[in-house]
């Protein structure tokens, strides 16, 4: 007859994650040094390998995370500070990072959502940005074009930092990095088509504005933020145009941008902060 330390516990099933995880984060809150993931297994009362499945499973939804000790993986919580480079990290191991793994690093405070670098998330669904640009249209007129492009341009002195950390991390430029977090934020596929000293073209095969039905196009706020992005990496004033747009009945959004000036590198630290989407 077997007998173990296990023997008198009541079994666990898979269905009991949400209390596995609540123990396992007020266990680890108690040792921010951090635990092995034996010893969390005889702290909370089941087997390694039930353990073993269930750490693995948190280290997934980014609440904790491993560290070598000599021969020792000590696992504890994820700090704040730690998810950015996580997912930076995540986007540079296999470039098949999801808006799964963006969602993971965001952090809650005060029932507020923020990014993995601290920037504030205003949730804005694709369709109320659509509705937002019809409605500026309707006040502006054609000024709307001017008032989405220099929001685009803003935008990107949100993003900057995380984009840098990115790139760093997985060895790609910034103007890439960049579509990546766009991609991850769920705003569709991109793809750099051409890419030379004074010319820049990028296509945008799932505009979420493509619902609006323009005669001219649409996706300013995308033209304004791909201008600051490669001004800002590359150097000089760069201009970008829509040459087509999905919004105008095209089969996809390109965007061409060149080089206008030498003279000029955005300074994103002085320009003024705006709300993202």
């Amino acid at each position: 007859m077997q007998n173990t330390e296990f023997e008198s516990q009541p079994k666990r099933k898979w269905q009991d994650y949400a209390s596995i995880k609540e123990e396992v984060v007020k266990l680890l809150t108690q040792h921010p040094e951090g635990m092995t993931g034996a010893k969390v297994a005889e702290e909370i009362g089941i087997t390694q390998g039930a353990m073993s499945k269930y750490l693995s499973m948190l280290r997934v939804d980014g609440i904790i995370v491993s560290r070598r000790v000599g021969v020792a993986k000590l696992w504890t919580l994820v700090a704040d500070a730690d998810r950015a480079g996580m997912l930076a990290d995540k986007i540079g191991e296999d470039d098949e990072a999801t808006f799964r793994d963006y969602a993971v690093s965001l952090l809650e405070e005060n029932s507020k959502l923020f990014e993995a670098d601290g920037k504030r998330v205003l949730v804005m669904p694709t369709n109320i940005l659509s509705n937002l640009y019809k409605y500026t249209k309707s006040m502006l007129g054609t000024q709307v074009h001017a008032f989405f492009y220099e929001w685009g341009k803003d935008y990107v002195s949100e993003v900057s930092k995380f984009v840098e950390d990115v790139a760093a991390k997985t060895e790609t430029d910034f103007i890439e990095s960049f579509l990546i977090l766009w991609r991850l934020k769920g705003w569709g596929r991109f793809e750099i088509t051409a890419m030379e000293k004074n010319l820049i073209e990028v296509v945008w095969y799932d505009s979420i504005m493509s619902d609006i039905k323009d005669k001219s196009p649409v996706d300013d706020f995308i033209t304004g933020a791909l201008g600051a992005a490669a001004s800002y990496a590359l150097g000089g004033n760069w201009r970008f145009s829509e040459v087509e747009c999905k919004a105008m009945g095209a089969p996809h959004c390109r965007f061409r941008g060149s080089r206008v000036s030498e003279d000029l590198k955005i300074d994103l630290n002085n320009m003024a902060p705006n709300t993202t989407p």
